[in-house]
């Protein structure tokens, strides 16, 4: 898979700056893009009772802010991976700008850690690493 693959991504930061930031380049970049304030948004946080509605990942990758309403960003990524979510875990990345405290818990997830302010080269880089890691037969759920 060569770098250039457009990625579809989804952004979950309660910061409408950073967001519309990242939404902004990456889509640029000639990803798809998709935001959201808090995880309230993903099918496993509105259904509790069940696992992944989904049969495909809903994103190749996923952003997601540390400190955020409703649920941090930790605790998200694990409710995903204990109900079933189909995104891999190295393509999930968690950002905060306070002081890492949470390495622990990131490393058990599997996921990537982007320290606010973050670099765009460096997002860019981690970005064709997640692509290298997608099958090329990958399909993905219908958005809505």
């Amino acid at each position: 898979m060569n770098s250039a693959k457009a990625l579809r991504i989804h952004i979950i930061d309660d910061d409408p700056a950073i967001s519309l930031l990242l939404a902004r380049v990456l889509s640029s970049l000639g990803h798809q893009v998709s935001t959201f304030p808090d995880p309230t948004a993903c099918p496993i946080y509105t259904s509790p009772s069940c696992n992944c509605p989904q049969d495909f990942p809903c994103a190749e990758v996923i952003i997601s802010d540390i400190m955020m309403p409703n649920m941090n960003g930790i605790e998200f990524f694990t409710l995903q991976r204990k109900r079933g979510c189909k995104a891999l875990d190295a393509n999930k990345a968690l950002m905060s700008a306070a002081k890492l405290t949470h390495q622990d818990d990131i490393k058990k997830l599997g996921c990537h850690f982007i320290k606010k302010p973050f670099s765009i080269s460096d997002i860019r880089q981690w970005l064709e690493e997640c692509a290298a890691r997608i099958p090329e037969n990958l399909s993905l759920a219908n958005s809505s």
